[in-house]
Formats: C-alpha cells, structure tokens, sequence
C-alpha cells in the first residue's frame, strides 16, 4: 500500500498510559483518541507524527514549549487557553470513581473524603470544579493521591493503597478487564462530565486552517461517535485474541 502524500506533518504528543484511549507501545500510538486524530487529519491532509509523553502535566509542558504541536482530549480550563488554541469539541469525556466495594447510593466525593477514604488521581488532570475546591481544601487535599499512569492506580486501587480510583469511564472499564480484577465496580455518581478538545499550538493553524479544522471535526462526528461506541462496549486488551 502506497504510504500517503502529506502537505505537511504535525507533532502530536500522546500519554503513554490512558489504554485504550491513548496508549505508545514498540508497534506506536494507538486508542480512541488516536483513531480519531488520524481520521481528522488525514481530512486535511497532515501526516500526524506521535511522541510519546508520560503524563498530562509534561504534555501541557510540551506544547507551551513549542516541542510538540498538538494534544488529544483536554478539557477547557482557561489556564490551559493561555497555552494553545482550543479546537471545537470531539467527543464527551465521563469521569467516574471505580472501587473494590459496591456502590451505595447518595455518596458524593465530600461525604468520601470526610470518611478518610484515599482517592487516586492522574497527575495533571482536571475533574471539574468540585474535586479542585476539595484539592485546595486543607481538610481533603491529603487524601487525593496523584499517580502517574492508568496501570498504576488501578494496580493501587487492587492492592488497597487507594480506596478509589477516578477514571474516565471508558478507560476504567478497559483497565479492569485487562488487569482481570474481581468486583471492580463503577459508581454512577459524574465525578465530572465534559467535553474534550485537541489543544492547538499558537500559530500552528491561521483562522482560516482552524475554521477548516473544526469543519472536520463536526462532519466527522457520527464516525467519531461510532469510535466511542465501540471502544466503550468492544475493546479488549491490544494484542488479545
């Protein structure tokens, strides 16, 4: 197959630990969220050329440092408009906390914290409001722990380190079946649900080039759609069989 002709490239930083949204392994990126960047660029025809990054924190880094182009999935916090351009929403983002103990009924993270439970977090990413109130809380903010990768606070959550995980629930999900882990359960209660956008690069696209990116985006939303369809119900582990 003839490899494809790009007008030009752009540099795509990608977390290396959020299966089965974005994910780098020997073979390369892979997940939700790179499936979908391919598809919007290759609408423009960009070549996308993925790095890898170990977490949020350095990706948001990256881009205000000019070494990568673009990040997948962020949610809109105006600090993070300061360092690049946000493009128009692809797809909703659902964070949830997961456990080893069943769900109950009319428990907010409040009335969690209050309880002492420990509750992991990714490093550098943003839950909504309510969590960063509790964060800068003297009261709460010890028991949120930050931890670096997916594996890592699912693995903390198995043996007991952490009470709860907060997650997206798509990733959740998938990180319980990989690891096979027994009575793993998902609470209804939305930690936070929002939307998630590519963060853009100052400079790397005129008002024009957005505009046509975001044209993109919106007509390719039912595939999008699909893609988030499947990888919520389908996926399995890469390289399962």
């Amino acid at each position: 197959m003839a490899q494809q002709s790009c007008a030009s490239e752009v540099k795509i930083g990608v977390v290396a630990d959020w299966p089965p949204l974005t994910a780098v392994d020997e073979r390369g990126a892979y997940g939700l969220d790179v499936e979908i960047a391919r598809k919007v660029f290759s609408e423009l025809n960009i070549c996308p050329r993925f790095l890898r990054l170990p977490t949020s924190a350095r990706s948001l880094d990256q881009l205000g440092k000019g070494a990568v182009d673009v990040l997948l999935m962020v949610s809109y916090v105006q600090e993070r408009a300061e360092l690049g351009v946000f493009s128009d929403p692809y797809r909703w983002e659902k964070m949830r906390l997961f456990s080893l103990r069943q769900p109950r009924m009319a428990m907010d993270l409040k009335a969690l914290l209050r309880l002492g439970y420990r509750i992991g977090l990714s490093i550098g990413s943003y839950y909504g409001e309510e969590l960063k109130n509790l964060a800068d809380n003297p009261d709460f903010g010890h028991l949120l722990v930050g931890i670096s990768g997916s594996t890592q606070r699912v693995e903390m959550l198995a043996k007991k380190r952490v009470d709860f995980i907060i997650e997206d629930e798509i990733l959740g999900r998938f990180m319980g079946r990989k690891l096979g882990i027994k009575n793993f359960y998902i609470w209804d209660y939305p930690v936070h649900n929002n939307q998630v956008h590519f963060l853009l690069r100052k400079g790397l696209f005129d008002a024009a080039q957005l505009a046509r990116f975001n044209g993109v985006i919106k007509r390719l939303r039912p595939d999008i759609d699909k893609l988030v369809e499947h990888y919520t119900h389908h996926t399995v582990p890469r390289g399962a069989h």
